[in-house]
């Protein structure tokens, strides 16, 4: 159901929103574009809840936003809630032309390496301000072309609070102890997340599958707590590879332990890479070198021979008079 923002004539003071069509039809809540009086575009999120199923997520989540700053974390412009019948929270934040990670299909493989490092940074940032996202998925990954470079901004982040079952859409890129109802959060969580996004960026594909009219939660959720291996991994480069078969381990102990390790272990293969690579040398220049370079001559012994004699004969000479 579209939200009737005229019923909020305090939100509509500032923005003037286009419900004709929404941003992400699929996910959970409606997401619109909006402008503000200064003709700024920002996007707009409503979310309507039951008053009894109320737990100030996203007041929270928006308040947490407030407190950190980080090139690829956008945080929340404004927040309005509006209680009723529903309890209807809606938040603003700018927009960004390019959408969601989810989206992006020719992305080079430069390109996507720098991505996932972006991540994985702002990943481990949320985590030393006591921050677990718990909804990491390609579709809270916005994409901004900025200098030459994709720039990866995060949304829907700020949580200090475990995220009850309930608020997920889809299950695609939950941990398996999320699904327990006493979950606690975890970085390992994120973990598991964030090696499911490395898998989905080289491969196209979900780990655990995508949630559609034949594989509803309830399968994608079995498998996740199941033995389901998915089969993709050979077109991962390392060391996402290694990266994400460890993150996905059912048994958040067998993970990494934070992204620091994680950090860690790319900066070292890009070190350990460019160390062993050898210099490339261009074939022209070569062949330059080839062609200034005089022959090595053979070497003459007669003239060797002739030279001592002609020196003896001169010392002897200078010798007697």
């Amino acid at each position: 159901m579209k939200p009737t923002f005229e019923h909020y004539p305090a939100f509509l003071e500032h923005y003037q929103v286009d419900i004709t069509q929404s941003l992400d039809p699929a996910n959970f809540g409606s997401v619109y574009k909006a402008v503000d009086k200064n003709g700024n575009s920002l996007v707009v999120k409503s979310v309507e809840i039951h008053p009894n199923y109320d737990i100030g997520l996203y007041s929270k989540r928006f308040q947490g936003s407030q407190l950190i700053q980080h090139p690829n974390l956008l945080a929340y412009h404004e927040f309005f809630e509006f209680k009723g019948e529903m309890i209807t929270q809606v938040v603003t934040m700018p927009y960004r032309s390019m959408g969601p990670l989810s989206e992006q299909h020719d992305l080079t493989d430069a390109t996507k390496k720098l991505i996932i490092d972006q991540i994985i940074d702002a990943l481990d940032y949320l985590h030393q301000h006591d921050m677990v996202w718990q909804n990491l998925s390609s579709k809270h990954v916005l994409l901004q072309f900025m200098y030459g470079n994709h720039i990866p901004q995060i949304i829907n982040y700020g949580n200090q609070m475990p995220i009850p079952l309930a608020y997920f859409a889809d299950y695609e890129y939950l941990a398996p102890e999320q699904f327990d109802p006493h979950y606690t959060p975890d970085s390992r969580s994120d973990i598991w997340a964030f090696s499911v996004l490395i898998y989905k960026v080289w491969t196209g594909r979900l780990p655990f599958g995508q949630k559609s009219a034949t594989l509803p939660n309830s399968k994608i959720e079995a498998r996740i707590l199941g033995d389901w291996t998915p089969g993709l991994f050979e077109n991962i480069p390392e060391p996402y590879r290694s990266i994400a078969q460890k993150g996905l381990k059912r048994k958040k102990d067998s993970r990494w332990n934070n992204c620091g390790e994680i950090i860690a272990v790319i900066k070292n293969y890009q070190a350990k890479k460019q160390f062993i690579e050898p210099v490339v040398v261009s074939t022209a220049t070569t062949e330059q070198r080839i062609i200034r370079r005089k022959p090595n001559r053979p070497i003459n012994w007669w003239l060797v021979l002739l030279f001592l004699a002609t020196a003896a004969l001169l010392g002897y000479w200078v010798n007697h008079l």
